[in-house]
């Protein structure tokens, strides 16, 4: 049951980890194995559909016991974290260092990223500077360094609410995820209630 001598299961598993949405879907349980063993069957031109479903079964319930067990260690961590937000935040973009008040800053290869109180960004001369931020901080134990799976948690809640995330930084213990000022009162509600299921 082998094409171009590699396992079928192996060209299946290749397959559904390139189309997360179809791994999504095997996560969740919710998907008519025989249908996509079909369809993957055309697209690898594997005629064996009864050996595509299985290795579908398979890794499915592989990876639905490995996301569970991971999505539960990263709500654990984050049920004990503290969170705050803080609103009239101004983002701040230059090319190099500049000595101002902030909040936080992250460097990139295009240069520095601060994030200031509104008033502090009124006071200086900068011109690339945007308006209308908060910052959601978490604070946690520094087991989220060893802990995968947190930061794709909190994204994922809030991008299922239609929240854009305008920067994340993340640094041991402290991670920051600013969002529009508008967004921030629903992006803590949406983070407090997935929480506490």
């Amino acid at each position: 049951m082998e094409q171009n001598n590699i396992p079928i299961s192996k060209q299946v598993t290749s397959y559904i980890t390139r189309k997360p949405y179809i791994l999504e879907a095997l996560e969740q349980n919710i998907v008519n194995y025989s249908a996509l063993a079909r369809e993957i069957g055309k697209d690898l031109n594997i005629k064996n559909i009864d050996t595509i479903k299985a290795a579908l079964i398979r890794t499915s319930e592989k990876y639905r016991k490995t996301k569970r067990k991971t999505q539960q260690k990263a709500i654990e961590l984050l049920r004990q974290a503290n969170f705050s937000v803080k609103n009239k935040i101004a983002t701040l973009h230059h090319s190099t260092f500049v000595d101002i008040q902030t909040i936080a800053y992250s460097k990139t290869p295009s240069g520095y990223m601060f994030f200031l109180d509104e008033n502090v960004a009124r006071k200086s001369t900068f011109k690339k500077t945007d308006y209308g931020f908060a910052i959601l901080h978490i604070k946690s134990s520094r087991e989220i360094e060893y802990t995968p799976g947190v930061i794709a948690f909190i994204l994922s809640a809030l991008a299922s609410e239609g929240i854009n995330v305008s920067h994340v930084m993340d640094c041991r213990e402290d991670t920051f995820i600013v969002v529009k000022e508008h967004d921030a009162s629903l992006a803590f509600q949406v983070l407090a209630q997935r929480l506490r299921i």
